[in-house]
């Protein structure tokens, strides 16, 4: 799980921009005083991920152009546009369940599993099979057999135990811990087979593996020097890595010893160009100057459409939000969460941030999502006077609201924080500073030091399992929202262990319940991942938590 602009916390948009002050903007308003200072810091994008903002489309009609049936032709380079570079390229420190990263570590690693888009089903590659005991408490592994790494080594059950024993080393400081947790152990059955004990019963750790442990790196290149993998990976993917310029490109060339044959991947090469403003991204796809670009900027799916270009989309679980700490005050009560959710709304939201193209939400899932009931939300409704109210009485107490809002500094975060303010500053009792961050110290305030009082977040979940249970349970790692509850505790956990799709229902329609009741988090846009690309570009599998499987996209023959 994962920011906006293109998103604030997975990553961030471009678009038209209001300038903050580069430190902080002061907005208080106590007993109807009021002031507000601004100056000038620049719009950047930037990319967190655990989810983020959400898409929308000018004709609801119109159709999503497939052309994942076409087989390009080889040879030839595609130029994919990024809204951010990488903190990594090996999989513990890159945020490998995001959609930004996600492409770029499929096309050097490929994965064991994904998801596919149109059904959340978990879906075979280098993994030939992933299949409970009964009881769901352990679960074998099977592998292609003879795939090798690009260094020439076996990709086997032991590189999948070795890489997985790195994420849940305390030292790698993995962003897939809360993950790993998981799993008790492992034991190598024989080359193609790994035989996995988990802490507690799970029918859904496939989707697990799909989401968050899929890419698999190369034990003899990382043992050699664990500390230069992270700019030198060795995988099994169809692309091998070239160079990386720091915040310019990454350059992926062909792998001649792929497993799937000579045959793939198609193009010679590929190369991530980094383009942190939405606009100008649209517009270098657009011109020819790149050939694609997967983009969670609301705005993106309608202009990609009226330029002409190739349109492919994913709704799921998260949204753009604005994140509370749930154990720091003023947010550790749960009226002064409730107050802040009361004096917003969602739709106004998306006419000035969004020029009305988003898709405003009140759920962290989708409106068709068969994972809870129809018409289930997860945020409070608008009510202005009784987030007054709760003001008044928090000042009463001696405890009037005054909090910091961190926000990225990009273009869509800042027309959002001045909405937010604004609409803040009409009420008492009240005062907000907005704190414009660098996207790498925003990452390391929420996401590692979870030092924050409320921030703009965005996320995206292939899959309730395990993105709810990581994001939400008590004592996860990824709980960046510090939120606690033992009857949403003890529902994630009946979620995962049941094969029962009305009583995994259930459990989620009541973690959801409990999250609005409690005001844990504000969720205002929906997930919808966009693939935009020329016309030249055929090919594409667009997963569902957005990555494009890399071996078989291509240039149109």
């Amino acid at each position: 799980m994962d920011t906006a602009g293109e998103n604030p916390n997975s990553m961030v948009s471009g678009g038209r921009s209001r300038r903050f002050d580069s430190t902080a903007t002061r907005v208080a308003s106590r007993g109807g005083r009021r002031r507000v200072s601004r100056a000038v810091v620049p719009a950047v994008a930037a990319c967190l991920v655990l989810g983020a903002c959400g898409g929308g489309d000018d004709d609801k009609s119109a159709k999503d152009t497939d052309t994942s049936a076409v087989t390009p032709k080889s040879g030839g380079t595609v130029t994919v546009a990024m809204a951010s570079d990488m903190r990594s390229m090996d999989p513990f420190g890159a945020l490998s369940n995001s959609y930004t990263d996600n492409t770029r570590l499929n096309a050097v690693y490929d994965s064991l599993f994904w998801h596919e888009a149109k059904t959340g089903k978990v879906m075979p590659q280098i993994g030939e099979s992933l299949v409970p005991d009964p009881g769901n408490a352990s679960w074998t592994l099977k592998i292609k057999p003879n795939v090798k790494f690009s260094d020439g080594s076996p990709y086997d059950a032991a590189a999948v135990k070795f890489t997985w024993d790195e994420h849940a080393a305390p030292a790698r400081k993995s962003y897939q811990a809360g993950t790993i947790q998981a799993i008790g152990s492992t034991e190598v059955v024989d080359p193609t087979t790994l035989r996995i004990t988990l802490k507690g019963p799970n029918a859904n750790f496939d989707h697990i593996v799909a989401s968050n442990l899929s890419f698999i790196v190369s034990p003899t290149a990382y043992r050699k020097d664990p500390a230069a993998f992270s700019r030198n990976p060795v995988g099994a993917g169809p692309y091998t890595f070239k160079e990386w310029s720091n915040g310019d490109h990454m350059t992926f060339v062909k792998n001649p010893t792929y497993w799937q044959g000579p045959g793939k991947p198609y193009a010679d090469s590929v190369v991530f160009k980094i383009i942190q403003d939405s606009t100008q991204a649209l517009e270098t796809v657009f011109s020819g100057s790149a050939d694609m670009k997967v983009s969670v900027n609301a705005e993106d799916p309608v202009k990609a459409k009226q330029k002409g270009l190739e349109t492919k989309t994913v709704t799921i679980i998260g949204g753009e939000s604005l994140y509370f700490n749930n154990k720091r005050a003023p947010f550790d009560d749960p009226r002064a969460r409730r107050a802040v959710q009361l004096a917003l709304d969602a739709d106004e939201v998306n006419k000035i941030s969004f020029s009305g193209n988003g898709t405003p939400t009140r759920s962290i899932f989708p409106p068709d999502s068969p994972l809870v009931d129809s018409g289930t939300e997860t945020v409070q409704r608008t009510d202005r006077a009784e987030a007054q109210r709760l003001l008044n009485e928090l000042a009463a107490e001696g405890k009037p609201l005054d909090f910091t809002y961190s926000i990225p500094q990009n273009a869509n975060a800042a027309k959002t924080a001045e909405y937010i303010m604004t609409q803040l500053l009409a009420l008492k009792n009240i005062a907000v500073k907005i704190a414009p961050m660098p996207i790498a110290a925003f990452q390391t305030d929420i996401v590692i030091n979870k030092n924050y009082q409320a921030a703009m977040f965005s996320y995206y979940l292939s899959d309730a399992e395990p993105g709810l249970y990581v994001n939400l349970f008590s004592t996860s790692p990824n709980n960046y929202l510090m939120y606690a509850n033992p009857a949403v505790d003890q529902n994630l956990e009946k979620a995962r262990t049941t094969n029962d799709a009305a009583q995994r229902k259930a459990a989620y329609t009541a973690v959801a319940a409990q999250l609005k009741q409690d005001a844990a988090l504000w969720t205002y846009q929906s997930s919808v991942v966009t693939g935009f690309h020329r016309s030249v570009i055929v090919g594409m599998v667009l997963t569902n938590d957005g990555m494009v499987l890399m071996d078989r996209i291509g240039l149109k023959g």
